[in-house]
């Protein structure tokens, strides 16, 4: 697969969704997160086996490292957890490839033990303490503003 085929199939499926370039771009952003946070360990694992199957089909026959799945799956895997591997991608798409694992990889294979919905049922904890927070120092103002007044009326 060349550059310009990875390109058009990406454009394809973008003009396939009906919306604007940032509108799909960004709800594939959105989906990829959403489904990472509610499911870590099979979006790794998903992204392991697909990328693999993208490089090796990229680099077969044209990257003498890479000779069978196994070698791509190599590859994936340490991008994917250290950001770099001993293989080095030779076609454009394979270096797309490995530049987007690269890039968003670490932070993806750092999450992957993580429970699912963890990130979610933080942030909801963090709001009921705010919450609960603002509801004291309320209660705290009226006291404060009645022992005032006793202080005046005494």
């Amino acid at each position: 697969m060349n550059q310009r085929s990875l390109l058009t199939l990406g454009l394809l499926a973008g003009i396939a969704s009906g919306k604007p370039p940032n509108t799909w771009l960004s709800s594939a952003h959105a989906y990829a997160r959403t489904r990472q946070e509610r499911d870590p360990m099979g979006t790794i694992v998903l992204a392991v086996l697909a990328g693999a199957a993208m490089f090796y089909a990229a680099e077969r026959g044209k990257n003498p490292k890479v000779s069978s799945f196994y070698d791509a799956l190599i590859y994936v895997s340490t991008n994917l957890s250290v950001g770099y591997s001993d293989i080095l991608a030779k076609t454009p798409a394979g270096k797309s490839i490995g530049s987007v694992l690269m890039t968003y990889g670490p932070a993806l294979a750092a999450r992957v033990f993580d429970r699912p919905n963890e990130a979610r049922d933080d942030a909801e904890a963090r709001a009921r303490t705010e919450a609960a927070l603002v509801g004291i120092s309320e209660r705290l103002d009226l006291i404060l503003a009645e022992l005032r007044n006793d202080r005046v009326d005494g």
